[in-house]
């Protein structure tokens, strides 16, 4: 073979081997950018949800509180109760479910199944709470026996506590799973 054949399969060589590697460079460059901006987008999804559940616990703790609240503004029986105080108690209650109930939509948007379960459930149970809170205050102002809204109202309150611990898992549960797919 003389030199010359030589130079240009050499050079034939060289310049089919550096646009191979260009190409498996490109390639591989697209790929890492795509693995990367699929993970952001794991990483961005699960930080909303994390908020959006970490917004409904605190929320719905919060409107535990609001019943307290009230509970004790509306009296043991033991004494006469302020009844506008006690109705003031009532309305922040209230708003204060109304802000669970917010955070619950935000949920309903952003969680799977299991956990939007979880949150309809802990909403209904905060409702009846509330709902028991007017009961009472309305049998209080009639001066009607309120024992059975009282009994009724903790044993809501009792349940909405249960369905906060099976949301708070539930969500942990679903955060979870996402760490797992996005490290996969």
């Amino acid at each position: 073979m003389d030199a010359g054949v030589a130079a240009i399969l050499g050079s034939t060589v060289g310049v089919a081997g550096t646009t191979v590697a260009a190409v498996v460079a490109a390639w591989s460059t697209r790929w890492q950018v795509r693995s990367q901006a699929h993970f952001d987008h794991h990483r961005w999804r699960r930080e909303v949800r994390q908020a959006a559940y970490s917004t409904l616990i605190s929320e719905a703790v919060a409107a535990e509180e609001g019943f307290q609240k009230a509970w004790s503004a509306l009296g043991d029986g033991g004494h006469a109760p302020n009844l506008d105080e006690a109705m003031e108690q009532v309305r922040v209650a209230e708003n204060l479910v109304r802000a669970a109930r917010r955070a619950a939509s935000t949920v309903a948007v952003e969680g799977p199944a299991a956990v939007v379960e979880a949150a309809d459930t802990l909403m209904t149970a905060l409702g009846a709470a509330l709902s028991d809170l007017y009961f009472w205050h309305a049998d209080r102002l009639r001066e009607i026996e309120t024992d059975t809204w009282k009994d009724r109202h903790a044993t809501h309150v009792l349940a909405a506590r249960a369905r906060l611990k099976e949301f708070s898992g539930a969500a942990r549960e679903a955060l979870d799973d996402e760490t797992h797919l996005s490290v996969n």
